[in-house]
């Protein structure tokens, strides 16, 4: 049996439209825009947009009324039409913002108080000679919007300059914390900002940071995740401490993917080339912990070859391996795995 898209039910029309991409609709349908008015009749029809093309501008946008889209993604400036008419939104994206906290200023329909996840990839501004606090800014304002559950904070591929994540967050005495379950950092952030931000989470349940620490600081191994269920890690010049302090803070941690190199000194790792070090932090701080997923990097002067292979005997309870990598003439160990409780 064949059927034209015109022939199908509003009903069927309303599923379809709810489930997929307004595109993938328009482009694998093309009956569908001679009858668009009667479709899309009531504005009952729930409308994702991934792009801000000619396209939708031309033969989309004249039909529907702004309030249908609820998902929004524009990778691409300029942002036409306005995103501050797309007021009943529930997820919006953004990958090239050059002035984000525009998008907090609030006037009676924006920011959308339906609005559960937000994703800025942000400029930081070009001014010589100035640093920018952009970044914690943006990070105070997300902090404060209350229904939004998930929040992504990146930098934008055109920045001219890095953005970085200096300061500590600060509140007025009446905020106490923030509703978001789960963050994802992309942006260099320094220790104390991280606690900061973290400070401000008891709720979170899933958290991705991608940063890294200069081993000369005196770092705190003071990370608390009560409620942590899935840990997502990349960081350049770890030590040891601090994972130890993520484990022994994270009780109800289910997933933890730790990618990273350790700091050049041998006190900050040689525990991590023992699989009783391993099995002891999961055994007695993270009892919940199924699958941990490591990718580590080490020093080639940390490590002597003659024992490398006795290591890696010990490691294979862990499922671990461990060998020695030449990358541009930087040569070092590396332990991956995947370990998976029983």
């Amino acid at each position: 049996m064949k059927s034209t898209f015109k022939h199908l039910c509003d009903d069927v029309i309303i599923e379809l439209f709810s489930y997929f991409n307004i595109h993938e609709i328009f482009y694998s349908f093309c009956l569908l825009i001679p009858n668009l008015p009667s479709l899309l009749k009531d504005g009952r029809v729930q409308l994702h947009v991934r792009s801000n093309n000619t396209y939708f501008f031309r033969w989309i946008l004249p039909h529907i009324s702004l309030t249908q889209v609820v998902s929004l993604s524009i990778p691409t400036r300029p942002y036409n039409p306005s995103i501050f008419k797309f007021t009943n939104l529930r997820s919006l994206v953004l990958s090239d913002v050059d002035n984000p906290l525009k998008l907090f200023e609030r006037n009676s329909d924006w920011p959308p108080y339906r609005l559960e996840y937000l994703s800025l990839s942000i400029r930081n501004p070009d001014v010589r000679n100035k640093s920018s606090d952009i970044g914690i800014r943006v990070l105070e304002h997300a902090f404060k919007l209350r229904g939004l559950k998930r929040f992504e904070l990146h930098e934008s591929k055109s920045s001219l300059r890095m953005v970085e994540l200096f300061n500590e967050l600060t509140f007025p005495s009446t905020f106490q914390s923030s509703d978001l379950e789960r963050v994802i950092i992309t942006i260099y952030c320094h220790w104390l900002t991280l606690q900061s931000i973290l400070s401000y989470l008891p709720r979170l349940i899933q958290f991705e940071f991608h940063s890294s620490f200069s081993y000369i600081q005196n770092l705190s191994p003071e990370l608390h995740f009560p409620f942590i269920r899935k840990l997502d890690l990349q960081i350049d010049c770890l030590q040891t401490i601090i994972l130890n302090g993520i484990f022994r803070h994270a009780p109800n941690l289910r997933y933890f993917k730790l990618d990273c190199s350790v700091c050049p000194f041998q006190r900050y790792h040689i525990d991590l080339l023992q699989s009783k070090t391993w099995l002891q932090w999961i055994d007695t701080c993270t009892p919940r912990l199924r699958i941990l997923n490591v990718d580590i990097k080490f020093r080639p002067d940390d490590i002597n070859e003659t024992t490398v292979e006795s290591i890696g005997k010990d490691l294979k309870r862990l499922n671990f391996e461990i060998s020695a990598c030449l990358d541009s003439g930087d040569r070092y160990w590396k332990m991956i795995g995947k370990y998976i409780k029983q």
